[in-house]
């Protein structure tokens, strides 16, 4: 089937501030192969990208100075959310506390996406609700993903009704019938809401500076 182009602009418009949060798919099937007949994962591909993803996010994030002011690198950087049949708040990744943060996530469940996107707008909310709407930053959802969600109609409604504010990109690894499937979940939001939602294949990548380069790129993010 016929997939996106590459990324070659940011999707949230230029000079906009914007909070960038991941939704990170944690089920079962993101331990296996990126590709057909490959030793690589589609997790270790993603396990890679995502530290050069941080570390060219992290400096824009606007708390961070504040939030780890009493030494403690908990706070700061990329708010990241996982979803599997179960939704895990992973909380906020930075080059500090990347690693130690990275290796306790679990692999494995099914794959449910609404309850991740609840939270994400509620920590949204949370930073930033107390701002006049016009003043807040654009919220930007990065979505990874290699699989459709049980509920992907539900969140497929999310993303056409996207305006002002809300902006969405799905970045789909793996390969085959399953990546395609959801491809296809995507695609119709995608071109029914293209100002707010942009759809990514990664089909068959195994390069994770690959999904980097687009990630960053997608995010208007400087490396």
């Amino acid at each position: 089937m016929s997939t996106p182009q590459r990324v070659e602009t940011p999707i949230v418009p230029k000079g906009q501030d914007r909070e960038v949060i991941v939704l990170l798919d944690t089920s079962e099937s993101m331990g296996w192969e990126a590709a057909d007949g490959s030793q690589v994962t589609r997790w270790q591909v993603v396990s890679e990208a995502m530290p050069l993803f941080v570390a060219a996010l992290e400096a824009e994030d606007s708390q961070a100075a504040t939030e780890q002011a009493g030494g403690s690198d908990e706070l700061g950087g990329l708010l990241i959310h996982g979803f599997s049949n179960l939704h895990t708040a992973l909380g906020d990744f930075n080059s500090s506390n990347f690693s130690r943060k990275w290796q306790n996530i679990r692999v494995g469940g099914g794959t449910t996406i609404m309850p991740a996107w609840r939270a994400a707008q509620e920590d949204y909310m949370e930073e930033f609700g107390d701002q006049d709407a016009l003043d807040r930053p654009a919220l930007l959802t990065l979505v990874i993903t290699d699989g459709e969600a049980t509920d992907a109609s539900q969140f497929g409604e999310v993303l056409k009704g996207a305006k002002a504010g809300r902006y969405f990109a799905v970045a789909i690894v793996g390969h085959g019938e399953e990546h395609d499937r959801t491809l296809r979940s995507y695609l119709q939001a995608a071109q029914a809401n293209p100002k707010h939602v942009a759809l990514v294949s990664f089909d068959s990548v195994t390069n994770p500076q690959d999904l980097a380069q687009d990630l960053i790129m997608l995010a208007g993010a400087s490396e």
